[in-house]
């Protein structure tokens, strides 16, 4: 390459100066932006809003086994992630401005999932309370326990746990890049509106009565997680 430049007019000399001199508007701090499709629970409220805003529409899913993960980052003075969760849960623009960061970080249109488990003890320091939102922007499922022991030993001519699961995340895997090359719109029929509109409606009016807001705000997020179940479900199916 230095022999064709030369060619073209330059001698070895000046083509050493302008190389040697170029490395001088090289940006030796640049780092590139990764996807990363699962994030941490344990994490920042800036973090958080910095993948999602990386992310885009792909999204950031934080799964755990364990409520107290998320709970105690929340807890942290870099935490206090509650605003992002319910400005996510509509789609909203949710922002954060540091000194350290020398710029504002915004996610425009923040998709993200949520993933806990954990026991009713742990749901109560993660949600302390139903005025502040954060309740509602949930799909709490709550279940008895049903003692039973259920061994793990491999059993002979069966596939194992592990094979098995793999297999399925492998489905859900294809089912997921297929619908990112391939958008798709669901929409309810109109007996199926009728039927959402006429049990909020009802249950709405049940909850009114107790005169407080809370409950009221839950019924409504309530109907717009139903259509969202609804409308996923139609797609994985």
């Amino acid at each position: 390459m230095a022999a064709k430049i030369v060619g073209n007019g330059y001698t070895r000399q000046e083509l050493q100066k302008g190389l040697s001199s170029g490395y001088q508007y090289v940006d030796l701090s640049y780092k590139p932006e990764y996807l990363y499709l699962c994030g941490a629970p344990n994490t920042s409220k800036n973090q958080l809003i910095r993948r999602l805003k990386i992310n885009g529409k792909l999204g950031l899913i934080i799964n755990t086994s364990e409520l107290d993960m998320i709970s105690g980052a929340m807890k942290q003075k870099c935490g206090h992630h509650d605003d992002v969760f319910r400005a996510a849960f509509h789609h909203e623009p949710v922002s954060t401005d540091y000194k350290v960061d020398d710029q504002i970080i915004c996610a425009e249109d923040p998709h993200l999932a949520l993933s806990f488990t954990g026991t009713p003890n742990q749901l109560a320091f993660f949600i302390p309370s139903l005025n502040n939102g954060l309740y509602s922007r949930f799909a709490i499922l709550t279940a008895e326990s049903r003692w039973k022991y259920r061994s793990a030993a491999p059993i002979k001519g069966k596939e194992d746990y592990d094979t098995f699961f793999k297999k399925l995340s492998g489905e859900v895997l294809d089912m997921f890049l297929f619908l990112q090359q391939s958008p798709t719109e669901v929409t309810l029929s109109d007996s199926q509106w009728e039927e959402h509109t006429a049990y909020f409606s009802q249950l709405l009016d049940e909850v009114a009565c107790e005169k407080a807001d809370a409950p009221g705000s839950i019924v409504l997020r309530a109907a717009l997680i139903v259509a969202h179940i609804a409308c996923r479900t139609f797609v994985v199916s």
